[in-house]
């Protein structure tokens, strides 16, 4: 049976449909490519092909730099170029808008963020054994470690000093063991941070400029791993927030409330984590910075403010999470999300407010991960701007 794939879904999947007008997906294809299904089963609501041979490519399709290409489980979508990459997670990402969010019309969306950098990664976390001294990533869809010498998609740094140093794995033996074996696989594990000087390896703190700022990181805490892009949404934010008052929800390492530090607003930085907001009150030093659950601060506070920025985990916000921040009336909300699922669905309960700019922020180039922002603005406010 041949079909033609249609578009890509989230996790840049590839949708098509059977005869009967059933859908079916089919990973690691793209829009227009002509395709032989082999096998395919039955899910709950949709089909799955999961062997099929490709008999018209499409002139995006690459082949891939990675010499693991096709046994790592560390990139799924690295058979595009990086500025398509951009454009295709684009596409899903308004898809996901006009469908979940049912949205009348779609933000005004800037050309998405990109960069043509394959060694872009400054973080990773790898998989050792402990017995064949070897360390790498796990394969797909597996817990078998695949010992690698170089990942094309790591700084320079992260490969010289880690894959191709027996040094490195000596002198953390010790940390692994006290951490512990994964019980899954077997294997040791170790996350890592590539910092201006050094590298940190979990809790170790190290500083990494981006956009003239120093942050303070450590590998057991969030910072974004593409610091290229980075400085892309760092505009992004600066341009859009309004007033003299700006909330930071979710506010991890104080990456966002660092950009506002010598500009003589007040910040509320709010994040549950004790040890992002210990290198947060060192990041932007001038904020106030409260640790709490955002639901529970909100709940129990009764202010005003100008700007919320609200960065949450990839499940999106909590239900009452909107209600309370639209309890703060702020004249615009900077929704940055990691998931444009859970995006879409909490859009819409943004009620008075309307989603009026958008953008694509590729960090993670080769995988199918996309990070989006939305503005929304009051309607009264949009209102008065048009009158």
């Amino acid at each position: 049976m041949q079909v033609i794939i249609e578009k890509l879904t989230q996790g840049a999947i590839g949708l098509a449909h059977l005869p009967d007008g059933k859908i079916l997906f089919i990973p690691g294809t793209l829009p227009g490519e002509e395709v032989l299904v082999k096998h395919y089963s039955q899910k709950k609501g949709y089909f799955l092909c999961e062997e099929f041979d490709i008999i018209k490519e499409s002139d995006k399709r690459r082949i891939s730099s990675c010499p693991y290409s096709s046994i790592c489980g560390g990139c799924d979508f690295d058979f595009v170029s990086n500025k398509d990459s951009a454009y295709f997670k684009e596409e899903i990402v308004k898809d996901n808008l006009l469908r979940i969010s049912k949205l009348d019309q779609l933000p005004y969306f800037l050309p998405p963020a990109y960069t043509d950098e394959e060694s872009y990664r400054a973080r990773a976390r790898i998989h050792i054994s402990l017995k064949d001294r070897k360390a790498g990533f796990l394969k797909k869809d597996s817990n078998e470690l695949i010992p690698i010498t170089s990942c094309p998609r790591l700084e320079k740094k992260l490969n010289e000093e880690v894959f191709l140093s027996d040094e490195f794995l000596k002198r953390y033996r010790g940390l692994m063991f006290q951490k512990g074996i994964n019980k899954k696989t077997g294997l040791a594990e170790l996350s890592l941070f590539c910092g201006d000087d050094r590298i940190s390896v979990e809790s170790e703190e190290v500083i990494r400029s981006v956009d003239n700022i120093k942050y303070h990181v450590s590998a057991n805490v969030f910072f974004q791993s593409n610091l290229f892009v980075l400085p892309k949404l760092f505009e992004f934010v600066r341009e859009n927030v309004v007033g003299n008052k700006i909330m930071d929800l979710y506010s991890g390492v104080g990456t966002f409330s660092a950009l506002f530090e010598g500009s003589g607003k007040s910040i509320i930085a709010v994040e549950r984590q004790k040890e992002c907001l210990r290198l947060s009150e060192k990041n932007a030093p001038s904020a106030k910075s409260i640790t709490d659950d955002v639901f529970k601060f909100a709940s129990k506070t009764k202010t005003k403010v100008d700007t919320v920025i609200v960065d949450p985990p990839r499940t999106g916000l909590d239900k009452g999470v909107p209600e309370l921040i639209m309890s703060f009336d702020p004249e615009r909300i900077i929704y940055v999300s990691c998931d444009s699922v859970t995006l879409s669905r909490d859009l819409p309960m943004f009620k008075g407010y309307k989603p009026v700019l958008a953008r694509v922020f590729d960090f993670y180039p080769g995988s199918s991960h996309v990070e989006t922002v939305v503005l929304m603005s009051k309607v009264n406010t949009l209102a008065n701007d048009r009158g």
